[in-house]
């Protein structure tokens, strides 16, 4: 390599100094210094425009204090608080009360691994669900809402840096889950999940609550005291025609009655005829998953030979029949177009009073052919099956459902002239049977007795409403005289009370088998429908056992001893004035037969 001389040397340097920055760093280094001069002018105009904006233009001191609460104030939204539901006597079945949440820093929260386990095991919920709280960036986050005072206690114990407690609105019912289905329940930020708590969220909800927590510098609480809460404007009351006694009484029967029927569940529904009021709805469920279940207004199904007194009585009304007239019933089989009708206790014939009273399939298909599959369907609707007539609001309310008649073949006519090849409702039948206790007029139900304010004045009241007239009097006296016969010496006999008369009628309908979709030789829905007192009805109560596995699966047996129960204490706490005096040695022989009739009719089809 060759040497240079030192005046080579200084000859290159002194070239080198001549040459522009931009020939010896490139063009990347001169952007570079740009872009640094304009951040640093960006960070001077900032700096400058707030200068101006606090020294020279004088902002308020609204928009100061606005910036300020934005740097160490957080706003909590909190759940409203409900309007209450009472009963008709004014129980409350669903009231608002404060439990205690836990919020966290999450900047600050930091519990120990020994802490995270008993967090979780207090407050029912898992350490990973802690961890993950903790982890967040933000300065709040719930941990556990509306949980009982004895857990937050237990917490509080704790003692743990960044873990806040804040009272909020809950739902509490008296009543217990009973009336869950009924009533409902709400979700944790007390919106309406079901039953009256859904179809009236909007009126029993309040508004929303806003609470303020302050902190410092470094994201610690400084104030969190829930009296900061703007003032609460709670959701109107609600007053159902529900009577907490009667509701008490019927639960109670029923639950008693399909566990020893070994059923799959049941209903019972108690309203007043007079008014359409329902004054009882009790569900039982023995699956734990349809414990929520509302049989009596979202199921619908097969009501069996509850139908025959509707029938006969409108083909009495039309002059198609008369109670006297006598009907050739063929010795309990009956055949035609190859298909066979059987009652189980055959007679060669029978008056349109024994016909019902002895609940024969023969008698009533007969005296509906007189009617003709046309008007069937229309009785069927003129009752309120499969209309809208019984509409009251309740969320999944299910209705009637018949068939276009010009569909009918003969085996499916006859099979509604007796109750099966249709579906009825709960609510549906409850009303057709109220025409006949009140005297001839369908009435609407309800079930909202009135709406109030907070302060308890008069928003909203429901009244009594005829629908239609179904019956003529004359007509619903005789059917209210045949059906008391049918307890007094037919198959509802263990349906008679004590002290009042009673009337009414037995229903065992066959169910269609899910895994075959054929009538089943087992599955039946057994029912009982009827009124007391029978000459003057203050109730109208229907009871359904479905699937009862105890032998035999007859309404007379499995349902009208709940009808019994409930209307005798129920006649008893409205202090209905009794109707019949049996003495004590009568009482006693009457009771007995009444056994021994419902034992051998046991497997009758009814």
């Amino acid at each position: 390599m060759r040497r240079l001389r030192p005046g080579q040397v200084r000859q290159i340097w002194n070239s080198l100094r001549r040459q522009k920055p931009s020939q010896t760093l490139g063009p990347f280094y001169v952007g570079r210094n740009r872009s640094i001069a304009l951040v640093f002018f960006g960070l001077f105009a900032i700096l400058a425009g707030r200068a101006v904006t606090i020294h020279i233009l004088s902002p308020s001191a609204d928009i100061l204090e606005t910036l300020a609460r934005r740097q160490y104030q957080t706003k909590i939204d909190l759940s409203p608080y409900r309007g209450n539901i009472y009963d008709r006597r004014g129980e409350p079945l669903a009231i608002s009360i404060r439990r205690p949440s836990f919020y966290v820093n999450p900047r600050i929260f930091d519990p120990t691994p020994q802490q995270t386990r008993q967090l979780g095991q207090i407050l029912d919920i898992s350490p990973k669900h802690v961890r993950k709280v903790a982890k967040r960036t933000n300065y709040f986050a719930w941990l556990a809402r509306k949980v009982e005072l004895t857990q937050a206690q237990k917490v509080n114990a704790l003692k743990i840096e960044g873990l806040y407690e804040i009272t909020e609105p809950a739902r509490f019912y008296p009543s217990g889950k009973d009336l869950v289905p009924l009533i409902g329940s709400v979700g944790i930020d007390n919106h309406g999940l079901q039953g009256v708590e859904l179809a009236y969220d909007s009126t029993l909800q309040g508004e929303v609550l806003t609470t303020f927590r302050n902190r410092d510098a470094r994201g610690q609480s400084i104030y969190r005291d829930s009296l900061l809460a703007l003032p609460e404007k709670t959701g109107k009351n609600i007053v159902l025609t529900l009577d907490s006694a009667i509701q008490n009484t019927a639960q109670r029967a029923l639950q008693k009655g399909v566990e020893k029927a070994k059923a799959k569940g049941g209903f019972a529904i108690v309203s007043d005829p007079h008014t359409g009021r329902i004054l009882a709805i009790a569900n039982v469920n023995s699956a734990p998953q349809e414990i929520n279940r509302n049989r009596a207004l979202t199921d619908i199904f097969e009501p069996g030979s509850v139908v025959k007194p509707l029938v006969i009585g409108r083909a009495v009304e039309l002059g198609l029949t008369r109670m006297d007239e006598v009907h050739d019933t063929f010795n309990g089989s009956y055949s035609e177009d190859r298909w066979t009708i059987r009652d189980t206790h055959g007679a060669p014939s029978m008056s349109t009073e024994e016909i019902l009273i002895e609940s024969s399939n023969i008698g009533t298909y007969r005296i509906a052919k007189r009617m003709g599959p046309e008007r069937l369907a229309l009785t069927l609707g003129e009752f309120g099956i499969g209309s809208r007539d019984n509409h009251i609001g309740f969320p999944g309310q299910q209705f009637g459902r018949v068939s276009p008649w010009q569909k009918w073949r003969p085996v499916r006519f006859a099979n509604v002239a007796f109750g099966q090849g249709f579906y009825a409702s709960g609510l549906e039948l409850v009303q057709a049977f109220g025409a006949i206790a009140n005297g001839g007029n369908l009435m609407k139900p309800f079930f909202i007795d009135h709406i109030e304010s907070p302060e308890g004045g008069m928003i909203e009241s429901h009244a009594s409403e005829i629908v239609r007239r179904v019956f003529s009097p004359t007509t619903a006296a005789s059917l209210r005289q045949v059906l008391r016969r049918v307890v007094d010496e037919g198959t509802g006999s263990r349906a008679a009370l004590t002290s009042w008369s009673s009337a009414g009628k037995t229903g065992t309908s066959e169910k269609v088998d899910p895994q075959t979709r054929r009538y089943s030789d087992h599955l039946r829905i057994a029912s009982f429908i009827g009124f007391a007192p029978s000459v003057d009805p203050h109730l109208v109560i229907y009871v359904v056992v479905d699937e009862p596995f105890v032998r035999p699966y007859t309404g007379g047996i499995h349902a009208a001893p709940i009808f019994q129960e409930i209307a005798e204490e129920t006649l008893r706490y409205l202090n209905v004035a009794p109707d019949k005096f049996p003495a004590k040695d009568v009482l006693a022989k009457g009771t007995n037969d009444h056994l021994q009739k419902s034992e051998s009719r046991g497997n009758q089809a009814l």
